[in-house]
């Protein structure tokens, strides 16, 4: 009789993660929503500038049918490997632990650090200091105008973040059950935001914008004439008021958008914790109807501004964020699209009704931050790659307390840095999207080779059914993506205005990328030398499905 092989040894810290599954699929589509950012302000004050005839609707939709096979490629990855961890867990089953752990340890672990401090600039200057201001100015009373002015200074921005942080801490430690039930309360206040910033910019005109916005500037800083100022101004720091359709510049829109849209695959971090996580038709919900949704909102929003305040009020906003034209700023506050709609408004009740959304959004930020880096410091743990500390689950509050204070102390100083260190944010920062990027990018790939690297996990999957070609219809999709995800991961290396173009005075975007790397790839060697000399060679871990 053949001697029966002798079976891998368990490295698992334990065979259950102590996680459960409290996320229904409809509040994993909300999540993917809100963490994608109906809030988030760049495609509109950053693209047309930098890239001056560029068409707003176009880049969006570009973006979104860049992004759509990435997301329906993470169908079968979620599907096969319904475990939290996600993009870790899906990497280092598909490539092994080296890269699986090196690339989602540095590109999203450390890098979203950057995100927990932008989180709090966007409950500042996004959230805080437009609703206040608009308060002020709607209401007569100083003192809120003066907390919104103080709420976007250095000082505020950074007392308003640790504050941020310190709250998301709380409430994610005191078990996910407590955030789910908020998110339905963010999702009604963000959704009431956004169709009142429709409503106002689809019910007023260009030249009634330039009144309104005169007006309104003119209650917070005394200034008069504000828009025909700041439009003189920034046709000075080079905005062609009427430039021609400009194609390239149109492509180089999307992955702008894309910085909101890559995040239409974030729940599968924690996939362990939504509830029929397994099932096909769910996952194409949750990621594709989320990227779908959102970017049809986003159209919707730009459609709506070029109504409202007209191609020149929309220069005017990005003049003042992508040029840092001062006059074209109110109470030192960009001109968001909520600052915009605000400025339309006497009403506090509308003011309050925008700015809420936007307070929350920006809240919602830096918990899907913690959300999906403490579950991949999870799975790591759990895989024998980390400290067993970090993959510790409260028995009572079942959320991962070790890794969340974790993030907590580690976004500290990332928040300081951001707020402090000239340039930070424009030569430093600039690379999150980026990195961030290389991480779903990759994972396409994964999903491109997941039946042929990881096959029993494929074939025990429901979407192992689907072909296309002779092909499997994921290895088709998962290359598709792959093949566009890298054509926007080049985008951001080569284009100047996308920010991380590599130039001889800024190379620190490029050298703290590639660092990052390697710190990834040392602590993995580090951590798989310490557990071989104990005698556990955790490569075994990555033939097996992660624990439930």
């Amino acid at each position: 009789m053949a001697e029966a092989a002798a079976p891998a040894p368990q490295v698992f810290t334990r065979r259950a993660s102590g996680l459960v599954r409290v996320m229904s699929p409809y509040s994993a589509f909300i999540y993917n929503i809100l963490t994608m950012g109906l809030i988030f302000p760049w495609t509109f004050v950053w693209a047309p500038t930098a890239f001056q005839g560029s068409n707003l609707v176009l880049g969006i939709l570009f973006a979104f049918l860049i992004e759509l096979p990435i997301a329906l490629s993470y169908a079968w990855l979620a599907t096969s490997l319904p475990r939290s961890g996600g993009d870790y867990v899906f990497q280092s089953r598909v490539f092994g632990g080296g890269i699986g752990f090196s690339v989602v340890f540095s590109l999203f672990v450390v890098w979203i650090l950057q995100w927990v401090a932008l989180s709090g600039w966007l409950l500042a200057v996004l959230g805080l200091a437009p609703t206040f201001i608009g308060l002020g100015v709607t209401t007569g009373v100083q003192a809120f105008t003066d907390f919104g002015v103080w709420a976007a200074s250095t000082s505020g921005i950074i007392t308003i973040s640790i504050l941020n942080a310190a709250l998301s801490l709380i409430l994610l430690a005191s078990g996910f059950r407590n955030y789910v039930r908020l998110q339905y309360v963010m999702w009604i206040a963000i959704l009431v935001s956004f169709g009142t910033m429709l409503l106002l910019f689809f019910t007023t005109n260009p030249e009634s914008f330039r009144a309104s916005v005169n007006g309104f500037a003119g209650s917070v800083d005394g200034v008069q004439g504000f828009f025909a100022t700041a439009r003189g101004a920034a046709a000075e720091a080079g905005v062609n008021f009427n430039p021609p359709f400009w194609l390239f510049g149109t492509l180089m829109v999307a992955p702008i958008a894309w910085t909101s849209l890559q995040w239409a695959t974030y729940s599968v971090e924690q996939n362990g914790e939504i509830k029929n996580a397994h099932v096909f038709r769910n996952q194409l919900f949750i990621l594709a109807g989320s990227l779908a949704l959102t970017a049809g909102l986003l159209i919707l929003l730009a459609v709506a501004m070029e109504n409202g305040i007209g191609r020149d009020g929309i220069m005017v906003a990005s003049s003042g964020y992508w040029y840092g034209v001062p006059e074209a700023l109110v109470g030192g506050t960009f001109l968001m699209p909520n600052m915009l709609a605000i400025a339309l408004t006497t009403s506090p009740i509308i003011v309050l009704a925008v700015g809420i959304g936007y307070i929350l959004n920006s809240f919602q930020i830096v918990c899907n931050c913690y959300i999906g880096t403490t579950r991949i410091l999870v799975a790591q743990g759990l895989d024998g790659l980390l400290p067993e500390w970090f993959s510790r689950v409260h028995p009572r509050w079942r959320t991962p307390v070790n890794a969340h204070l974790a993030y907590f102390l580690g976004s500290i100083p990332v928040i300081l840095l951001f707020n402090l260190v000239a340039d930070w944010s424009t030569k430093w920062a600039l690379g999150v999207t980026f990195s961030n990027g290389a991480v779903f990018v990759l994972s396409a790939l994964a999903a491109a080779m997941l039946p042929y690297r990881a096959r029993a996990v494929y074939e025990a999957s429901p979407g192992a059914r689907y072909m296309i070609g002779g092909l499997p219809l994921v290895t088709v999709l998962g290359g598709l993506g792959f093949v566009l995800g890298v054509f926007m991961l080049g985008a951001f290396l080569f284009v100047d205005d996308l920010g991380l173009a590599f130039s001889a005075d800024n190379p620190t975007p490029y050298a703290m990328v590639v660092g990052t790397i390697v710190f990834g790839a040392i602590v993995y060697w580090l951590m798989r030398s310490y557990k071989s000399s104990h005698g556990i060679d955790v490569s075994h871990a990555f033939a097996e499905i992660p624990p439930e």
